[in-house]
C-alpha cells in the first residue's frame, strides 16, 4: 500500500510538473492583445504615409501641369539666316590657300514669359571632313520672344585637305557648286516661373551649296538648331 500510495504521489507529482511546464510556455493574453495593437498601429501608419505620398505625387503633377498651360515654355535654338562664300582660292596642290565666309547665326528665343542664356557655344565650318574654321561665343542672354545675331567673318588660310577632299573640291569646282558643313551645339538655359531652370544642348548640323565660282550665295536652306 505504501507503495502504491508512494507511486500515486509521485505521479501525481509529475503531472503537477509538466502542467506547470505547459503553462510556463503560454503566452498571456495581455502580451498577445498588446502585439496585435502594435501591429495594427504599423499597418494604419503604412497606410498613412501611402496616402500621403499619392497626394504630394498628384498635387506635384498638377502644379507642373499648371506651369507648363502658363508658360508654355519652347526650346530656345540657333538658326542661319545668311551664308555667303565670299572668296575660295585653292591650289592644285590640295591647300586651301583662302577662304572667307560670311555667316549669321541668330539665338532665337521663342518663349513668352521667360529669357534665356545660350552657353558653350561651340561651332564648326567643315570641308568634307575636314573643319576649316572654328567658331565660338561666350555666354550672352536673349530677352523674350526676341533673338541676339552672331554675326561670323571667316577667313581660314593654308588648310590642306587629304587625297579625297582634294578629289571632293576639284568635282565641286568643276560643278560651280562648293559644300560647306556647319556643326556643333551650344547649352540653352532659361527658368520655368520660380519653380525650376531648364537646361539642354542644342545641337545643328547643316550643309550649305554656294553657287561658286559666281556670286558666292548659298542655294535656299532651312538650318536651325535641335534639342533633344
Amino acid at each position: 500500500m505504501d507503495r502504491e500510495a508512494g507511486g500515486e504521489v509521485e505521479a501525481a507529482a509529475h503531472g503537477h510538473e509538466h502542467h506547470h511546464g505547459y503553462r510556463k510556455h503560454r503566452v498571456p493574453r495581455t502580451i498577445r492583445e498588446r502585439e496585435r495593437r502594435k501591429s495594427s498601429g504599423l499597418v494604419w501608419a503604412l497606410v498613412i504615409l501611402c496616402t500621403l505620398l499619392a497626394v504630394g505625387v498628384i498635387v506635384a503633377g498638377a502644379t507642373v501641369f499648371a506651369v507648363y498651360l502658363i508658360y508654355k515654355p519652347k526650346m530656345p535654338y540657333l538658326l542661319v539666316t545668311d551664308a555667303r562664300l565670299e572668296r575660295l582660292d585653292y591650289g592644285q596642290s590640295g591647300t586651301i590657300l583662302d577662304l572667307q565666309v560670311a555667316l549669321t547665326i541668330q539665338a532665337e528665343n521663342t518663349n513668352s514669359k521667360a529669357d534665356a542664356t545660350f552657353s558653350g557655344v561651340n561651332l564648326a565650318v567643315g570641308f568634307h571632313g575636314a573643319d576649316v574654321a572654328l567658331l565660338r561665343a561666350g555666354t550672352f542672354a536673349v530677352a523674350r520672344r526676341s533673338a541676339v545675331p552672331l554675326r561670323y567673318q571667316i577667313t581660314s588660310v593654308g588648310r590642306q585637305l587629304s587625297p579625297d577632299g582634294m578629289q571632293y573640291m576639284n568635282g565641286a569646282l568643276g560643278a560651280r557648286v562648293v559644300p560647306l558643313d556647319l556643326f556643333g551645339k551650344a547649352r540653352t538655359t532659361w527658368k520655368v516661373g520660380i519653380f525650376a531652370s531648364l537646361q539642354f544642348w542644342t545641337r545643328i548640323s547643316c550643309r550649305f551649296l554656294f553657287n561658286y565660282p559666281g556670286n558666292g550665295t548659298a542655294m535656299p536652306y532651312d538650318c536651325r538648331s535641335k534639342s533633344p
